[in-house]
């Protein structure tokens, strides 16, 4: 399948932002930042529930695809998952923040389960077969070569696999299992702008067609199931959101925008963009592997809507909804640093958006490239802008008397 199915997935994207009772809201004329903090609430419930109903539309998309397989059927579960992970991708900015996507212990309100939605790279012998060459190799959990006596394919088996025995490449869960199911591996050319080419048959003839499906069923499942505790939690009276509203406005303040900071200077900059470029693993022998969505060939559109997401913290908005915002703390407090967060917010977007819209596919970018240069290509122009946009965050929350660092 093509990249332009990219392009389908966008034009049939709706992104509703409008179920909060308390949204379209506007900044005051002096902010605090418990208003804020309310706003940052806000977004990220609508957020996640923005991901979770694309999620329910994938589901729907896949289980059709299962009780008729075809090659119509079969395409329009893939631009479900691509329409899905555009709301799902601005979501990443509230990670690193102490909340309960991936917060670390035994807390009532701690889910812990972003390794689970969305862990990559993935090795994807141990959930299918891949090809080695021309020939078949292995068939993973299908063919039980796994350190595992169990043999059924249903949520608890899926999730104790998930980086079984410390192992990050042993990825059975999530968003790019799904991704792997529905398009198999890119071997392509990467100058061909050719996604994964799984073909619908592989639910219907190819051994294993039965598990096979049951797999796709399961992980599609379980990835609605853990939106949906995000949602929950993050709704008015939710678990967490009662735990947010009740922290100390300067601590919360720093938590939120720790998510931004870390997303924009290091995840997303050097572990996404850089990263790729200078890789040499990879069963091809570049950085493919090593891109986040390597088999939808959608990693660009990972890229803009991670960066999509930093904005929104950092501004207050999303969709329909604007508030009170850390930028407007740092204006009042800072006008010149406000100044020059909005620059590097306006840099970081444009040179973002060079690589999401270039004719070129993203695997083939980086090959183009390399950390070494001095003639910065559009991948590396961009991670350099996203990491001066983190330092700016940094210096701009240091002029409200918060430290990142």
């Amino acid at each position: 399948m093509k990249k332009t199915i990219t392009f389908i997935a966008l034009s049939l994207l709706i992104m509703a932002c409008s179920g909060d009772d308390d949204t379209n809201t506007t900044a005051p004329d002096v902010v605090t930042e418990t208003q804020v903090l309310s706003n940052y609430a806000t977004i990220v419930h609508q957020s996640y529930l923005d991901s979770y109903t694309a999620a329910l539309e994938l589901q729907t998309a896949v289980n059709a695809f299962l009780a008729s397989p075809s090659a119509a059927t079969f395409d329009a579960a893939k631009i479900a998952w691509l329409a899905a992970r555009e709301p799902y991708g601005q979501t990443e900015a509230y990670r690193f923040a102490n909340g309960p996507i991936d917060a670390e212990g035994t807390a009532p309100w701690v889910i812990g389960n972003e390794g689970q939605l969305n862990a990559w790279p993935l090795e994807e012998a141990l959930i299918d077969y891949v090809l080695l060459g021309s020939e078949a190799q292995g068939a993973g959990i299908f063919d039980f070569n796994i350190v595992s006596s169990d043999r059924t394919i249903d949520a608890a088996s899926i999730i104790s696999l998930n980086e079984f025995e410390g192992n990050e490449a042993a990825i059975s869960t999530g968003w790019h299992a799904i991704e792997f199911l529905l398009w198999g591996q890119d071997n392509s050319d990467p100058a061909d702008a050719t996604a994964g080419l799984r073909e619908f048959t592989d639910y219907t003839t190819l051994e294993n067609a039965n598990r096979r499906a049951q797999y796709l069923r399961t992980a599609t499942n379980l990835l609605v199931n853990d939106l949906n505790d995000l949602v929950v939690t993050w709704a008015n009276g939710g678990l967490y959101r009662t735990e947010f509203e009740s922290l100390e406005p300067s601590v919360a303040l720093r938590q939120i925008i720790t998510g931004p900071f870390t997303m924009a200077g290091d995840e997303l900059s050097s572990e996404r963009m850089i990263a790729p470029v200078d890789s040499e693993g990879g069963l091809n022998g570049w950085g493919q592997e090593d891109e986040h969505s390597c088999f939808s060939d959608n990693t660009h559109r990972d890229i803009f809507t991670n960066a999509q997401g930093v904005d929104n913290v950092i501004f207050g908005r999303y969709g329909t909804i604007t508030g009170p915002s850390f930028y407007d703390l740092v204006q009042q407090e800072n006008p010149e640093q406000a100044e020059a967060l909005l620059a590097a917010s306006e840099n970081a977007r444009a040179l973002v958006a060079a690589v999401a819209n270039n004719t070129q596919p993203f695997d083939f970018l980086i090959l183009q490239e390399s950390s070494q240069d001095t003639n910065r290509g559009v991948v590396l122009q961009a991670a350099d802008a996203l990491i001066t946009y983190g330092d700016v965050i940094s210096a701009s929350a240091a002029a409200i008397g918060i430290n990142l660092q």
